[in-house]
């Protein structure tokens, strides 16, 4: 009999056990699927390393509907749009601004109350704990003998809370400083936003200038080998040299370099640009370049350097951000000093303490604790010292900031007028070197002018035909990073869809 009631009680045990364990499971459980769904809408993939794609999509072959182009030609603004809306850039900036966020929360968090629930099964044979077991669930008999208590088992349910009620105000500066953190983060995406728009504004105007550059090239192909046609046909009239008609072939075949050069200097500067859009660029989205100047004047702004830089200074978001870290840096030192005052914190504690389960006693404790660090070896100084040092890096990274914009804007602004001297240069030039190429080819079919007279004609004629197109590109970049200097390109979506 005595063994069947010792199995008896062992069967109760393991059963206890086993109720407390599957008890557990479903508070767990619990936890993850409340976890799961507050998450889902972030993050619904399992594993967020195999859903990288590849940022461009594979080469296919054009379909009737490519070929025409799906969106037309690709413009200046269809290209920004593309850009703001794939880059991987932005996209790392905006998780780091989500993260700053959670910042936020965990400072906050820590203004509430903490409650833990725990679920402990022990046992034991050692007098100290197995007396305290006994002591707990209210079985202790005077017959027990304390050396030799025998083995205990305790099933533990407990529920405890905590709450700090001051820690010398270090918690509410920590929480301007994530906030502070997260304005300047939000920022760098603004600055983000303003680089790329200038960078992809740049490469387009670059392609656009070697496009232009391949019909600049194939017309002097075609004047060449008119020349060359009529150095043959006065060679064969004996009017010409034979070194002279080398040489016209020669300068044709210079130009069919040219040709090949800058054809391939478009191809570089269109993958670029896809690079920047994150797909590949059909052949009816190439547009049509056009050299007309169609950029507005800035050359009478420009001249006012010292009102573009202050312009800039108030506008940047690079300066907005810095000075939402130098808050973030002065809201540590404040935290810092925090550890020199006490502090005053509560707990409390109910707990359930039972043998087999069903048979248990409860027993509760409150405590009010209050400690002030008289001396800790200087650590809470040596805190205070180091976030002063990072305030003032931070207030000299600003300066050096403001001191970066004020280049930038003075720079940007005497590119603008150079630029729009050059095109006022340039296209006079480019007049008089075409009508004198006219001129010369007329005299050389009347076989007035030699072949020295033409080549020399058609490389100034070639000279500023390119020095024309690199003053209106170079005029276009120019406005475009001036634009960029003084911040316009920050708020590119919204001044769009106003």
């Amino acid at each position: 009999m005595k063994s069947l009631s010792g199995r008896g009680v062992a069967r109760r045990r393991f059963e206890s056990c086993r109720a407390v364990f599957l008890c557990v499971l479903g508070v767990i459980a619990a936890i993850t699927v409340s976890g799961c769904s507050t998450t889902g809408d972030s993050a619904p993939n399992a594993n967020p390393a195999l859903s990288i794609e590849s940022p461009v999509p594979p080469p296919t072959a054009p379909s009737a509907e490519d070929s025409a182009g799906k969106g037309g030609t690709l413009t200046v603004d269809r290209a920004i749009q593309e850009a703001l809306s794939v880059s991987p850039e932005l996209d790392q900036a905006k998780s780091r601004v989500a993260a700053a966020g959670e910042q936020v929360r965990q400072a906050e968090a820590m203004f509430y109350p903490r409650i833990v629930l725990s679920q402990e099964y022990n046992t034991t044979d050692n007098p100290v704990y197995a007396l305290m077991y006994i002591i707990n669930q209210r079985r202790f008999q005077p017959t027990i003998a304390f050396n030799d208590p025998g083995r205990q088992h305790d099933v533990v349910s407990s529920a405890q809370g905590e709450w700090a009620l001051f820690e010398g105000g270090s918690r509410r500066f920590d929480r301007s400083a994530a906030l502070n953190q997260r304005r300047a983060q939000q920022e760098e995406v603004f600055a983000m936003r303003n680089q790329l728009v200038a960078r992809v504004t740049e490469t387009y105007y670059q392609w656009l200038q070697s496009l232009v550059f391949i019909d600049v090239a194939e017309k002097m192909l075609e004047a060449a080998q008119l020349d060359q046609t009529l150095g043959e046909a006065r060679y064969k009239v004996e009017m010409a040299l034979p070194s002279e008609v080398l040489r016209l072939k020669a300068r044709t075949a210079e130009v069919r370099g040219s040709l090949v050069t800058a054809k391939s200097s478009a191809r570089r500067f269109q993958a670029a640009l896809e690079r920047l859009i994150a797909r590949p660029i059909t052949h009816g989205e190439i547009p049509r370049p056009e050299l007309s100047p169609d950029e507005p004047p800035l050359s009478a702004a420009a001249e006012d350097a010292d009102a573009l830089v202050a312009q800039a200074l108030n506008r940047r978001p690079e300066m907005a951000a810095i000075r939402s870290m130098v808050l973030a840096a002065g809201d540590r030192v404040k935290s810092a000093r925090g550890g020199l005052l006490p502090k005053l914190s509560t707990s409390a504690r109910y707990q359930w303490d039972s043998e087999e389960i069903v048979d248990g006693e409860g027993s509760w404790m409150f405590g009010i604790q209050a400690a002030w660090p008289i001396f800790e070896g200087g650590m809470t100084w040596s805190r205070i010292a180091e976030a002063r040092s990072r305030l003032q890096e931070v207030q000299a990274k600003g300066r050096q900031i403001a001191l970066d914009i004020a280049l930038e804007v003075q720079q940007a602004a005497l590119a603008v007028q150079e630029a729009e001297e050059k095109i006022k240069v340039a296209d006079e030039r480019r007049a008089w070197a075409e009508k004198a190429l006219r001129e010369v080819r007329i005299i050389f079919e009347k076989q007035i002018a030699g072949v020295d007279s033409l080549l020399q004609a058609e490389v100034s004629w070639n000279q500023a035909e390119v020095a024309y197109t690199a003053a209106v590109f170079e005029g276009r970049i120019a406005h475009a990073l001036l634009r960029k200097s003084l911040g316009d390109f920050a708020q590119w979506l919204e001044a769009k869809h106003e």
